[in-house]
């Protein structure tokens, strides 16, 4: 019976160790990628589009949805709120859900905002989506550069975020296959599970 016990505990630690080194998407302050364009100068929209790579429309597009309506310049460009207006979310939709595996961005908080902006990805997989919240990120000047990128092969359906924005720039995008190695976590945390297992498989036959 307490053999049983031990093999059961083996298992579950095993499994933990293993899911554990599996992951989606994280959290990634300069993932890299290609620049995302906006096509032309817009005045009071809500919906437009960019490319990636690129600034013409044989590059990869991205459709843009705001709440609130924004200015943009033509380019590498910003996002801002019209005059007396808020911008407080945008979602970014690649119109192909399986070309793109990281998202950064930078831009400007208004004191509203306590510093904090909430990303929510949706991958092209069908998995629930994932939420971070990313705090500290002051106002009203530049934050540094914020992202996400996936380490499992996931893709970008879409990306939102949620704030209450002076302005939204410099957003990238990496291509999938283009993602940074996890460093050897996965491997490591493989090679403590693999020896936790064999350390309780030695006690277990101690136990005989």
């Amino acid at each position: 019976m307490k053999s049983l016990k031990y093999l059961l505990a083996m298992t579950v630690l095993t499994g933990a160790l293993t899911l554990s080194a599996s992951a989606t998407f994280i959290v990634d302050t300069n993932p890299g990628g290609e620049k995302l364009f906006i096509d032309v100068a817009n005045k009071d929209v809500s919906d437009f589009e960019g490319f990636v790579g690129a600034n013409n429309s044989s590059a990869p597009h991205v459709d843009i949805h705001t709440t609130g309506n924004v200015n943009t310049g033509s380019g590498f460009a910003n996002i801002k709120p019209i005059k007396n207006g808020s911008l407080t979310e945008l979602v970014f939709t690649p119109e192909n859900g399986d070309l793109f595996a990281d998202f950064s961005f930078r831009g400007q908080l208004n004191d509203a905002a306590n510093g904090t902006v909430t990303v929510t990805v949706q991958d092209n997989q069908g998995n629930p989506a994932q939420v971070f919240i990313l705090t500290g990120l002051g106002g009203p000047n530049d934050f540094a550069r914020q992202g996400i990128i996936s380490l499992d092969g996931e893709t970008i359906q879409s990306v939102t975020l949620t704030s209450d924005f002076k302005e939204v720039k410099q957003i990238e995008f990496s291509l999938a296959g283009a993602r940074v190695p996890d460093g050897g976590s996965t491997v490591m945390l493989l090679g403590v599970a693999l020896g936790a297992a064999e350390g309780i498989r030695r006690l277990v036959l101690k136990k005989r």
